[in-house]
């Protein structure tokens, strides 16, 4: 009884509104051609929310965004949403019941285990292909773009959801090298477009800005930066058709010297595997550090702010990753897929009203849907100028001290993740200062040729999955622990030999062919 009761607790504290389920619905629905439906139905949808609004309100649903919504598409939506730092538990909970939501709003790649191909044949989600007449907005954007619609099928050609649409490469570059530009225009230097000019340009700021860290970075998060810093992939990636694991080829292990040379020099952080971005703040604004991997949106836009209030010279920029050899492009910046994956829109095999829910998330795709998605209502969250959408004062400074980020998160899916088209006009808005948007343009450098290397939205079979993460979470966790031995000299490279023999040993082979496998047939998709 016990066991019982916690389990229900638990239940009741993973989801902020405790709701027992999808909900019975006696409702009609009359016509679904135009928006608004005239129906009385009421659909359940599950999604986690923006943690911008965590403070802000209780459920989805009370925002400004969800109201104006089940006013556009008729629907009224009760949102099912868990706790905070609680999706999956929350989404295996309701999976495990038996009783799913209309609508699941989740990475079904890497949260269902065997992804969508075997959430379709387990009978939780359905495939769309027969519901494209409800569908006419999302249908049209992937029968006119090959690429969006490879990225959102299953290898059975099975259409399982709405899916996030970047449509501009500078919404998925939005993180990456950033220096002290006062410094570099005080030194007289250029801006660094090669792997020797970053070394150059480091040691200047250790020899003559006496900065404590010239490259510093928080190492969780910016690990992969440093090594694509350095043309090497820390990953699996593509290289004319064929997949490779970056670990074991020749790059990384030149990329391994390099960093473990800055490292003797001081170039780098001798406690980078410590640095955190509050760490990381203060090492930047105090002048200890003079180059990181900064995000153009929070970071730069909140270091320019404080780094101007202590020196009025102080500025941020974003460069371009750096290539070997001057006049080339660095071919390994890290980039995403258009179709982003973390939080696809699947109708669920038990809604009674599928061709409904279909309808009511094509609204956001419709040329009217992604204006309100990106920029809200006219007049009131945004005003159009020129011929272009621009926010209003209610989002970009908003009297009662909320942040751009929760207003926009109150009033637009755009910055907040979800089920629609991304507009790169919204980000121009958002990122507000000059060398937030400098960055990108920076960033994107390399993007196209980058793209050939990415391993896109592969689909292993359920048992290769299993295998493939079985593998790969042994391979990853010694690897990890190896570089930091390299880089900082507890490790010769003389047994750099054993290192790669020992990845071998964990069956990193059979892992490369499991996802040449899954690639050759999305390739086929």
């Amino acid at each position: 009884m016990k066991r019982i009761v916690m389990l229900l607790l638990c239940v009741c504290l993973l989801f902020t509104a405790c709701t027992g389920g999808k909900q019975e619905s006696s409702g009609t629905v009359e016509n679904i051609d135009t928006y608004p439906i005239e129906t009385d139905v009421t659909l359940t949808y599950f999604r986690n929310p923006p943690a911008s609004l965590t403070t802000m309100v209780s459920n989805y649903g009370e925002t400004n965004f969800a109201k104006e919504f089940t006013k556009r598409t008729g629907v009224n939506i009760e949102y099912i949403q868990p706790a905070s730092g609680q999706l999956a538990e929350a989404f295996n909970l309701m999976i495990a019941s038996g009783e799913y939501a209309d609508i699941m709003e989740v990475n079904w790649s890497s949260l269902y285990a065997g992804g969508p191909t075997k959430a379709i044949n387990d009978g939780v989600i359905i495939p769309l292909n027969e519901y494209k007449e409800y569908m006419p907005a999302l249908s049209a954007i992937l029968e006119g773009n090959e690429a969006y619609k490879r990225q959102i099928t299953t290898d059975e050609g099975q259409l399982y959801g709405f899916p996030l649409i970047q449509s501009s490469p500078k919404l998925v570059s939005t993180a990456g090298p950033t220096i002290r530009k006062d410094w570099i225009e005080e030194l007289g230097l250029k801006m660094p477009e090669t792997v020797e000019d970053w070394e150059n340009m480091l040691t200047a700021f250790k020899e003559k800005k006496g900065a404590a860290a010239p490259l510093s970075f928080n190492y969780e998060t910016g690990s992969y930066y440093m090594f694509t810093l350095l043309e090497a992939v820390p990953e699996m990636y593509i290289d004319n058709g064929k997949v490779k694991f970056g670990p074991i080829e020749p790059e990384y292990k030149e990329a391994l010297e390099t960093l473990s040379r800055w490292y003797k020099k001081g170039l780098l952080d001798k406690n980078i595997v410590a640095i955190d971005d509050k760490m990381l703040g203060s090492q930047l604004l105090n002048g200890e550090t003079g180059a990181s991997f900064l995000s153009g949106g929070r970071q730069i836009g909140q270091f320019m702010v404080s780094g101007v209030q202590k020196d009025e010279k102080f500025e941020l920029a974003g460069v371009r990753y750096p290539a070997k050899e001057s006049g080339k492009m660095n071919a390994y910046i890290p980039v995403s897929y258009p179709v982003g994956l973390s939080s696809v829109s699947a109708i669920s095999a038990q809604s009674e009203y599928p061709q409904l829910a279909a309808k009511v998330l094509d609204y956001a795709y419709t040329e009217e849907g992604q204006l309100f998605s990106n920029f809200g209502v006219e007049g009131d969250t945004y005003t159009m100028v020129d011929g272009k959408p621009v926010y209003t004062e209610k989002i970009t400074k908003n009297t009662e001290g909320l942040s751009m980020s929760q207003m926009l998160a109150m009033n637009v899916k755009a910055g907040s993740g979800g089920s629609f088209v991304v507009s790169e006009e919204y980000l121009n808005q958002y990122y507000q200062l000059p060398q937030q948007k400098a960055a990108l343009d920076e960033w994107v450098k390399g993007y196209d040729e980058s793209m050939k290397h990415r391993i896109p939205n592969v689909t292993p079979s359920t048992d290769e999955s299993s295998e493939y993460a079985s593998i790969m979470n042994e391979v990853n966790k010694y690897v990890n622990q190896m570089i930091t031995k390299f880089i900082m000299g507890v490790e010769s490279f003389e047994n750099y030999d054993a290192f790669i023999k020992q990845i071998e040993k964990l069956n990193i082979k059979r892992a490369v062919e499991i996802q040449q496998s899954a690639y050759e047939r999305y390739m086929k998709r």
